[in-house]
C-alpha cells in the first residue's frame, strides 16, 4: 500500500467546512465546497453523530432486509417523507447511489424505453443511464427545444422516455427548466428523474427543491438527492410515493449494500431537522447569493440571477484562472479553480457562498477580486 506522504497533496484541509476553515494549517476565508449551512460543523449535528456512535456502534453491519435496520434509519426515512411531503423515503449509503436505485426501480416496473439525459448531467446519472441497457440519447445543456426534438426523432409511438437532469448543475448553478420539460414529458407519456443532489434544502419556500421551486406537482415526477451537503450529515435520499419508494426498499440497491453509519444517520436526522425549523437560514443564504452576485456582476462578471448559492465564470486560460485563485490565497480567500463535468476543457473558477459568510466577508472577496480583475 503506497504511503501517504507518497502521494502529493496541494491542499489539505484541517478542520470542518465553513466560513473560515484551516488549509495547510492556516486560516482563509472560505468560499469552497458545498456546506451550505454551516452544518458539518453545528454542535447539534455533531452531538448527535456522537450519541449515535455510542448507541448503535459505527453501523449495523448487516443488509437492510436482514438485520440492518435501526430505529434510527427508519427516523430519517420519516423524516424526510414529512419535509418532502411524500408518502414514504429511502435511505441510502450516498447520494451517488441515488440515481442508480431509481433507475433500477424504474426497469424493474417497466416504466420506461428510452432515456434522454442532459449533456452535462452528472456522473452518477450517466452510470445510471448506461447501466439501463436502454437507448440513450443526449439532449443539449438546458435546451428544452433540443430535448422534445431528440425525442421526436428517436422515439418509436410505442415507446416511453425516461428524461434525466440535475436539478441544479453543480459547477455553474444553473437551474434545469424543468417547467418546461414537464409538458413534453406528458405529450410522450414519458417520466422525469431529477437529480436534486444541490438544491435539496435550497431552492422553494420549503427547501424541497427543484420542483417545489417552480410549483410542479405530477405522478410522472421523481427525485433524490443527499444529506451531504446542506443538511451537513451524509447518504442518499429518495422521497417518493410508496410504490416507488417500496420498489428501491426491496431492489439489489438497497439490500446489496450495508447502511449508512449511525453517525451519518444521525446527523443527517438532525440536519434535516434543523433546515425545517430555521427557515431564517434559507432565507440569509438566498440574500448572501444575491449580494455575492450583485458584486461579481459589479465586475463584469455574468452568472445566474437566481437564489443558488453558486457563482461561476471562465476566463481565457486555465492558467489566468489559477493565477487568479492564487493571488485571493495570498489574501487567505479561498475560492476554487475547478475542473469538473460541465466546466468546459479550460475549467472554471468557482465560488460558494454560505449562509454564515457575514456581509463584510462578502464584500472584502469582491474588493480583493476587483483589485486583480
Amino acid at each position: 500500500m503506497e504511503n501517504l506522504e507518497n502521494i502529493e497533496h496541494t491542499y489539505l484541509i484541517d478542520s470542518a467546512p465553513g466560513a473560515k476553515v484551516l488549509i495547510n494549517g492556516k486560516e482563509y476565508l472560505y468560499f469552497g465546497g458545498t456546506s451550505y449551512y454551516e452544518l458539518h460543523k453545528n454542535e447539534d449535528v455533531i452531538n448527535s453523530a456522537i450519541n449515535a456512535l455510542k448507541k448503535y456502534g459505527i453501523n449495523s453491519s448487516s443488509s437492510r432486509n436482514s438485520y440492518g435496520t435501526t430505529q434510527l434509519l427508519l427516523q430519517v426515512e420519516k423524516e424526510a417523507a414529512e419535509f418532502f411531503n411524500c408518502d414514504d423515503a429511502v435511505y441510502l449509503s450516498s447520494g451517488f447511489l441515488t440515481d442508480l436505485a431509481a433507475v433500477q426501480a424504474f426497469i424493474n416496473k417497466n416504466m420506461f424505453d428510452v432515456v434522454f439525459i442532459d449533456g452535462v448531467s452528472h456522473y452518477s446519472n450517466e452510470y445510471a443511464a448506461k447501466l439501463s441497457g436502454k437507448p440513450i440519447y443526449k439532449f443539449s445543456h438546458l435546451d428544452d427545444a433540443d430535448l422534445e426534438e431528440k425525442i421526436f426523432q428517436n422515439l418509436k409511438p410505442d415507446q416511453r422516455p425516461l428524461v434525466i437532469t440535475d436539478g441544479i448543475f453543480p459547477v455553474f448553478g444553473k437551474i434545469a427548466p424543468i417547467h418546461n420539460y414537464s409538458s413534453i414529458i406528458e405529450k410522450y407519456n414519458g417520466i422525469l428523474w431529477v437529480d436534486d443532489a444541490h438544491a435539496l434544502g435550497i431552492l422553494g419556500p420549503n427547501g424541497r427543491g427543484t420542483y417545489e421551486h417552480y410549483g410542479l406537482t405530477s405522478e410522472r415526477f421523481y427525485f433524490g438527492g443527499t444529506f451531504s451537503k446542506a443538511f451537513g450529515g451524509f447518504g442518499g435520499i429518495i422521497p417518493g410515493n410508496k410504490k416507488f419508494i417500496g420498489e428501491i426498499k426491496n431492489n439489489q440497491i438497497q439490500n446489496g449494500s450495508t447502511p449508512p453509519p449511525s453517525s451519518a444517520a444521525a446527523a443527517s436526522l438532525t440536519g434535516l431537522k434543523l433546515v425545517k425549523s430555521k427557515p431564517e437560514m434559507k432565507f440569509k443564504l438566498w440574500e448572501n447569493a444575491k449580494r455575492l452576485k450583485t458584486g461579481l456582476k459589479n465586475l463584469g462578471v455574468d452568472v445566474e440571477d437566481t437564489n443558488v448559492p453558486i457563482a461561476a465564470w471562465t476566463m481565457n486560460s486555465k492558467s489566468e484562472m489559477q493565477k487568479l485563485q492564487n493571488e485571493l490565497m495570498k489574501k487567505n480567500i479561498v475560492i476554487q479553480y475547478i475542473q469538473y463535468i460541465g466546466a468546459g476543457e479550460k475549467g472554471a473558477l468557482r465560488i460558494v457562498v454560505f449562509s454564515s459568510h457575514t456581509s463584510g466577508q462578502i464584500d472584502n472577496l469582491i474588493y480583493e477580486l476587483k483589485k486583480i480583475i
